[in-house]
């Protein structure tokens, strides 16, 4: 990759809504400001990694409280400028979706497989009024929760992955039936794989094949049987936290990707 690419990828791109919004009195000078160090600080695929403490002193001109952070979210949120996973309960960072995000792909990403019908840009939901960041929290019966949930799931997690990625990538007339009884409820038979070759027919499965591409995996048959089986979220999740561990640096990326989607699964 030429330097001049590299710095190309190294850029983000704000809608100029954004500006038209704040003039047009639909988003206030804070939800802007911090809209923007959002995006700022998005991953090639539109999701920002937010601590409340670290935002708190990084938005504005002096710092704020954290629960202050919090609230402006909730405003962004509930105006759809962005989307995260319900908050009440949880501490730590978490993961903020931005919509009308350019990826990789050169596709346009949205939120609206989050917030279902659209209503205006702008205009306040009372979708996520209620929630809030900083809430009383017992460790002791979450991690108890936490245990049974990973007990309970752990073995069939592996499985549904073991027999997806079973299905997807072996082609040969010795292994034909089998392919087609494990994956005869799922989309995703008779194609080929490879990274080279494989036809997507969605944005999703586009945005599969970027993936699979950038962590050097040869093939896409695994990022698929995931996203048909989990959801996007899942992959998106994975490539950030692969791409804030230097997952590019390790010794064999596709498995080290692997290895961090069974971790959040």
């Amino acid at each position: 990759m030429s330097m001049e690419i590299a710095k190309i990828d190294n850029y983000t791109i704000t809608p100029r809504y954004i500006a038209a919004d704040y003039r047009n009195g639909k988003i206030t000078i804070p939800e802007r400001n911090l809209l923007l160090w959002l995006r700022v600080n998005g991953s090639p695929y539109g999701i920002a990694i937010v601590d409340m403490a670290t935002y708190a002193n990084e938005t504005f001109n002096s710092p704020v409280d954290k629960n202050y952070i919090n609230k402006i979210l909730l405003s962004l949120k509930s105006k759809r400028y962005i989307w995260y996973m319900d908050r009440a309960g949880r501490r730590g960072s978490f993961d903020v979706h931005m919509g009308d995000w350019i990826l990789p792909s050169k596709q346009l990403k949205t939120l609206e497989k989050h917030f279902g019908d659209i209503t205006d840009r702008g205009e306040p939901s009372d979708e996520v009024v209620t929630e809030t960041e900083v809430s009383p929290e017992n460790p002791s019966v979450s991690q108890s929760l936490q245990s049974k949930k990973s007990i309970t799931n752990k073995q069939q997690i592996s499985n549904q992955i073991r027999e997806l990625v079973r299905g997807c990538d072996n082609d040969t007339n010795n292994d034909k039936n089998k392919e087609k009884e494990s994956l005869q409820s799922l989309p995703i038979k008779k194609r080929d794989y490879n990274v080279g070759r494989f036809k997507p027919d969605s944005m999703e499965e586009q945005q599969c094949l970027a993936i699979a591409k950038d962590i050097g995996d040869s093939e896409v048959s695994f990022c698929l049987g995931i996203y048909y089986k989990y959801g996007m979220d899942i992959l998106e999740n994975a490539k950030a936290e692969f791409v804030n561990s230097d997952g590019y640096d390790k010794n064999n990326p596709p498995a080290f990707f692997n290895s961090i989607v069974q971790q959040l699964l």
